[in-house]
């Protein structure tokens, strides 16, 4: 029992040195890819204020259509996103471009997700106050 304790003990030690130094290597790139130079937003890209009600007016197409006919509804989910683009002035490749950017860049998307996420709920608690008034008027 001895000579065995003895040979496990020091491949013990070894295998637990081997896997705090992967750990630790682990940390540093995890460490050094977290802390990248945030890339500055591009001209070319739409700005972060005026993403924000594009992006909401997104999800409102997204959630009404569903992929589903609403109230006879013959319109395809294509046609509401021209009405979208010409309402913003923008085109569909500038839209999907600065969509494609912001979704790599995290750091500047978050926040615009926050303020989408915050502009909906607000919709939606006036859109449910409405429906009270509503019911209440009955």
């Amino acid at each position: 029992q001895l000579r065995r304790a003895s040979i496990i003990q020091p491949r013990l030690k070894k295998n637990v040195a081997t896997f705090k130094g992967k750990v630790r290597v682990g940390l540093l790139v995890m460490l050094f890819a977290c802390a990248r130079p945030v890339e500055p937003i591009p001209k070319s890209i739409i700005a972060p204020d005026d993403m924000v009600p594009i992006m909401v007016d997104v999800h409102i197409i997204e959630g009404a259509r569903n992929g589903t006919l609403i109230l006879g509804d013959t319109n395809q989910l294509e046609d509401y996103y021209s009405k979208l683009y010409k309402k913003y002035n923008i085109t569909a490749s500038l839209f999907k471009e600065s969509f494609s950017f912001y979704s790599d860049h995290p750091e500047h998307f978050i926040p615009i997700y926050e303020r989408v996420v915050d502009s909906l709920k607000i919709n939606g608690a006036l859109i449910a106050r409405k429906s009270v008034e509503i019911d209440h008027d009955r």
